[in-house]
């Protein structure tokens, strides 16, 4: 079974007591996927750090796909 991409961009989230764990998967302009995992720590702190880091991949990769047009 062979699948196909819907979406050029996807985060996924491991949600534990202590530990928050995100993995980011994009296509670069040569068809590549790239992966970036990152872990974070269970205070609001790190829930807070983690949003930052989502949102700034989500602005850079918005930029890039903004400029493969």
């Amino acid at each position: 079974m062979e699948l196909t991409a819907i979406y050029r961009c996807v985060a996924a989230l491991d949600v534990h007591q202590n530990k928050l764990t995100v993995c980011i998967l994009h296509e670069n302009e040569s068809a590549e996927i790239i992966t970036e995992l990152k872990e974070f720590g269970g205070f609001k702190r790190d829930r807070r750090a983690m949003a930052d880091w989502v949102a700034s991949n989500v602005i850079k990769l918005r930029t890039n796909s903004l400029n493969m047009i």
